[in-house]
């Protein structure tokens, strides 16, 4: 098995590479591809490609760059955040615990998944940072009512409510279960490592959340809908932020409920083939409620030149997907750690280039957007 550095910088296509070696390709398929066709999140990427920057001449080398900012009052070294993705587990055993524990040692905060394999208490076990914990309705309010429960217990952060009508996504192609393990035989053999590792953590079929996943789920798993948002609200201390968001009225909506923050995310595509690019919806999104709430975004990240442009066009930070689910099933909380780092360094050598010091300083002249986007009054 490939063990990563933290201190090597790789790509995100060698961090890909190395994922499709070690996982079983039907896993691979499912995690590297989108929903139907594919085209969100093939579009979600090429929407950061239309940004090009506008870099400042004769200002010199900046000396040492900050990349550090808050999220709803915490400091996080860089502005990336760990997002939620559901069967963790199921690509390494380190999974959600792994990324927690990654997340912690570089200085942000990990988002898990009510799907993701692991319960609070295991992911709190293994960090020493910041949590998050997203919400389903999977079970109504009952089984939302205990992982909100455990979290609180356990201190995490803040809660993220996906208020998007979704049901999760993962595991949808590689059906593994005890009764047709053998029907995937011929592809686990070629990954003997992976198998190895899925046999040593006990054969973790399930993606559901352990604190919820032996209750009995309603046929159409429920979503969060904003009486559900006041209702959390009363049982919840802490940050609630909506995730899910593509339109400004929803982003209004959001505020006017109570949110904290908002996530403008369409899942990475992994939902439904057609919705827009979260970055192409940032700029409306912002010039309605930016300075309200603070705005994330997810979809579409893979290089620290993309989380650059994010900033420029008004977000907070970005949490990402794929670039650590990639480094997650190359080699566990290293590789999660060997993407965080390798982000870091991109971020700042695009800092360096554009002659900015700070990411604080970041806004729309040093961006140029293509005119069918509409740019944020208020930073203009």
């Amino acid at each position: 098995m490939v063990r990563l550095r933290r201190d090597r910088y790789r790509t995100f296509e060698e961090f890909e590479n190395l994922a499709a070696k070690r996982i079983p390709s039907s896993l691979f398929r499912e995690v590297s591809t989108g929903k139907g066709r594919g085209i969100t999140a093939r579009r979600n990427i090429e929407a950061f490609d239309e940004i090009t920057f506008r870099v400042r001449a004769g200002v010199g080398w900046p000396g040492k760059r900050e990349l550090a900012t808050t999220v709803l009052g915490k400091e996080i070294s860089m502005p990336v955040l760990i997002g939620p993705v559901g069967g963790l587990r199921l690509m390494h055993p380190d999974g959600a615990a792994g990324a927690a524990r990654a997340a912690s040692a570089a200085g942000t905060i990990c988002t898990i998944s009510t799907t993701c394999g692991h319960s609070p208490d295991e992911v709190a076990d293994a960090s020493a940072g910041p949590l998050w914990q997203q919400i389903y309705m999977l079970h109504g309010r009952d089984g939302a009512q205990k992982l909100i429960d455990a979290a609180q217990r356990r201190g995490f952060h803040a809660l993220v409510l996906t208020v998007d009508p979704t049901a999760p996504q993962i595991n949808t192609v590689l059906r593994i279960t005890p009764k047709n393990i053998i029907q995937y035989g011929p592809e686990l053999v070629r990954r003997p490592k992976w198998l190895a590792g899925f046999i040593k953590d006990g054969f973790q079929f399930a993606s559901v959340n352990q604190m919820i996943e032996k209750q009995t789920l309603i046929p159409t798993p429920l979503q969060v809908t904003w009486e559900d948002f006041a209702w959390i609200r009363t049982i919840w201390n802490g940050p609630l932020v909506a995730k899910g968001i593509l339109r400004p009225e929803d982003a209004r909506r959001a505020v006017d409920a109570g949110a904290d923050a908002i996530v403008v995310s369409n899942h990475g595509g992994m939902v439904l083939d057609g919705l827009p690019p979260t970055i192409r919806c940032l700029p409306s999104i912002i010039d309605e409620i930016g300075g309200e709430v603070e705005v994330l975004l997810d979809g579409g990240v893979r290089q620290g030149v993309d989380i650059v442009k994010a900033i420029a066009l008004g977000a907070r930070a970005v949490l990402i997907g794929r670039p650590y689910i990639m480094g997650l099933c190359a080699d566990g909380t290293r590789g999660v750690s060997a993407v965080l780092e390798s982000l870091r360094t991109e971020i700042d050598q695009a800092l360096v280039t554009l002659g900015s010091r700070s990411i604080h300083d970041l806004d729309p002249t040093y961006v140029d957007v293509p005119s069918t986007w509409a740019t944020p009054a208020r930073l203009t």
